[in-house]
């Protein structure tokens, strides 16, 4: 919404988070902001999300709706704060704008700005799912990997973590997200003795070559004639 006027007890977003107009001044705004505290803002500093009246923060609870379905209708398209939160609450309150706003915000279905929201085609949306699903796989393997890490046993599937080890170890990184999440000093040495530990090497494996920098690819030397 433009914030040609923004009028006494409204609803704004203020710095990603509601905020309501406690007084609105010719030059600045009175806004309480979560926990009761309260700033004095420029009007450009804010956007408008509903004029109000909205006397407590505490009524911007989470209401009933149907998000798909309003989706659905307007998928593809162009819509407002106004028209989104009426399909998918019912109605356009304080409580209903920020949550429409909310959705906007999380992008899987709505996109954009306030002043002009973007709806989603289904292939959008398919593949922003598909994208957090693999994000959501990806978190998962590394946390079971760190946990197995701690315990001091890797799995066959921790190979591509343990790569990350060996660099470091062979002078090729000098830091490795994997040693700081077990809270381990990032040198090669340490990352040497993790490897040890966890299997990944034996003692047959001896990386101060490669950590000094030696060549060890053996020299094309040229054959001698034939007789």
């Amino acid at each position: 919404m433009i914030n040609t006027h923004i009028p006494q007890d409204s609803l704004v977003l203020y710095k990603t988070h509601p905020a309501r107009v406690r007084q609105a001044d010719a030059d600045k705004l009175t806004i309480e902001i979560a926990g009761g505290e309260t700033a004095r803002v420029r009007s450009k500093d804010v956007t408008l999300l509903h004029p109000g009246p909205l006397r407590s923060l505490a009524e911007l609870r989470p209401p009933a709706g149907d998000v798909v379905t309003a989706w659905e209708i307007l998928a593809g398209s162009a819509t407002t704060l106004l028209e989104l939160a009426e399909l998918a609450y019912g109605a356009f309150t304080p409580a209903t704008a920020w949550a429409a706003h909310q959705l906007l915000a999380d992008g899987l279905f709505f996109r954009g700005t306030v002043e002009r929201i973007a709806v989603c085609t289904a292939d959008e949306v398919a593949q922003t799912r598909a994208a957090r699903a693999a994000d959501a796989a990806e978190k998962q393997a590394w946390e079971a990997f760190i946990a197995r890490a701690k315990a001091g046993h890797v799995a066959a599937e921790d190979r591509r973590y343990l790569r990350e080890i060996e660099d470091l170890a062979l002078g090729r990184a000098e830091r490795s997200r994997v040693m700081r999440a077990l809270a381990r000093e990032e040198s090669a040495e340490n990352a040497h003795a993790a490897l040890l530990e966890f299997g990944a090497w034996d003692d047959a494996v001896d990386p101060w070559p490669a950590r000094a920098g030696v060549n060890l690819t053996p020299p094309a030397l040229p054959l001698p004639a034939p007789w």
